[in-house]
């Protein structure tokens, strides 16, 4: 079967992956991943990185864990995720191949200790290079004096023929054969003193994902051929059709697997759904691991600690609505699984609490030992407006609601206006909300209550 043949079937097999629709996102994110792996581990151990696959997915996940392997090792895994990430984001048609973007590329995965050699990333080659092919015969790539017009003649080819699609031009190169003309005149002219297969194989699949196909991978057993084609083409002049027609194999798997993903056929092997667990526990932090329950100490603790500086926030910001409304009010309110009122006044099955002299009432009380407060499984803030001025009156509340479980506190906000409003986030009894939450939490709450007056006043 020639090249040709193989296009054919590249491009039924694409056609039949679009008529299914958009992608679900849990595939497309499972279908990105293997990709990704498979991108970072074949294309740097290609170049001598040592890191094993179990090894670059600690790396991709920021969990590293290796053993004895070197540092430069780790950080061109990480560098070069980082760059392919980026280009698996571009959208169909998003083709932007420059000199300026081919060596940011090169810096963006490079990496060196030596000082003499840091100079020369994202730099076009400054002295000439060659290769001691499979055969042992040396082959040298085109001079360095050379490089800055034969790179710039690539580029421009790589337009024009990239126009020619665009305009649906009969003499057009198919999107495939244009990736991977690419790959072959970029690998010949070798623009740079390092990384040159590393970049190749990444602007090649720029191209394709450009063009709508995934990205291919050559891996550990395939990567002799890969050699030899191109050393058939680059040393003896060989035709390029056999190189075309492997390289249009690669391109096939990887739209096999997102068909077999599509279809719920399971693209990882066992081996490497056992290192995803393996990894997921490895990557938890045992720091966050609950272990503290609810109890009146630790109760006591959040809303010393926590509630007051919230709620302190929360009067400032939502005063700025006062003069909007003919009168307000705020107060705490407390829940408890016992219905004990003692010193508090009952109200809808809780307890209130006057905030007029607020954080002092609130914190003598918490230091006074009485029956409810070793009760308490909820309490928060109301700060509630009557009347509003400037349309027909109506009243808004806004409230900020702690929720103590067993094994972790939650907060939220309501806002109650014929609707209600949550923003919630969770917190183990031994984390203290921090500046941010409060915050974050504060500004959605004051943004949520303008949405809601802006929109009684329409």
């Amino acid at each position: 079967m020639t090249y040709l043949d193989k296009l054919q079937q590249i491009d039924n097999l694409q056609a039949n992956i679009l008529e299914q629709g958009p992608i679900p996102i849990e595939l497309l994110n499972k279908i990105n991943y293997k990709l990704r792996l498979e991108w970072n581990f074949t294309s740097n151990s290609m170049e001598g990185n040592t890191l094993t696959k179990r090894e670059t997915r600690t790396v991709m996940v920021g969990v590293i864990d290796i053993n004895d392997k070197p540092i430069k090792d780790v950080i061109e895994i990480r560098n070069h995720d980082k760059v392919i990430s980026t280009i698996m984001k571009i959208g169909k048609g998003e083709l932007n191949v420059s000199e300026a973007r081919i060596k940011e590329i090169h810096k963006g995965i490079m990496y060196e200790e030596d000082p003499e050699k840091l100079k020369y990333i994202g730099q076009w080659k400054n002295t000439d290079n060659y290769m001691i092919n499979f055969q042992g015969e040396r082959y040298d790539f085109v001079p360095h004096t050379e490089v800055k017009e034969r790179m710039h003649e690539l580029i421009n080819w790589l337009n024009t023929e990239k126009e020619k699609i665009n305009q649906k031009k009969k003499n057009a190169a198919h999107p495939v054969l244009l990736a991977l003309k690419f790959h072959l005149d970029y690998l010949t002219i070798h623009p740079f003193y390092d990384g040159n297969g590393r970049t190749a194989r990444i602007l090649s699949n720029l191209i394709l994902i450009s063009y709508g196909f995934p990205p291919l991978y050559i891996k550990e057993n395939e990567k002799e051929k890969y050699y030899q084609y191109l050393t058939d083409i680059q040393s003896y002049g060989g035709e390029p059709d056999l190189f075309y027609n492997f390289m249009a194999n690669l391109l096939l798997r990887s739209l096999s697997l997102i068909s077999d993903t599509l279809a719920g056929n399971e693209i990882e092997e066992e081996e490497d759904v056992d290192k995803d667990i393996a990894l997921f526990k490895l990557s938890l932090d045992k720091s966050l691991e609950r272990k503290e329950t609810r109890n009146w100490v630790n109760i006591s603790k959040v809303i010393k600690d926590s509630g007051v500086p919230l709620f302190q926030k929360f009067i400032n910001k939502l005063s700025q609505f006062d003069e909007l409304f003919q009168s307000h009010e705020y107060r705490i309110i407390f829940n408890t699984d016992k219905s004990k009122g003692y010193n508090l006044e009952s109200r809808s099955g809780g307890y209130m609490l006057s905030a007029s002299n607020f954080p002092e009432t609130l914190l003598t009380w918490l230091n006074k030992p009485n029956d409810i407060n070793g009760n308490v499984i909820s309490f928060g803030m109301e700060y509630f407006f009557k009347a509003y001025k400037f349309s027909r009156p109506f009243n808004l509340p806004v409230f900020i609601h702690f929720s103590f479980e067993e094994y972790l506190y939650s907060i939220n906000f309501m806002i109650i206006s014929g609707h209600q409003e949550h923003y919630n986030i969770e917190k183990n009894y031994d984390q203290l909300m921090d500046d941010d939450d409060i915050n974050n939490i504060v500004k959605e709450v004051a943004k949520r209550a303008l949405e809601i007056i802006k929109g009684e006043i329409v």
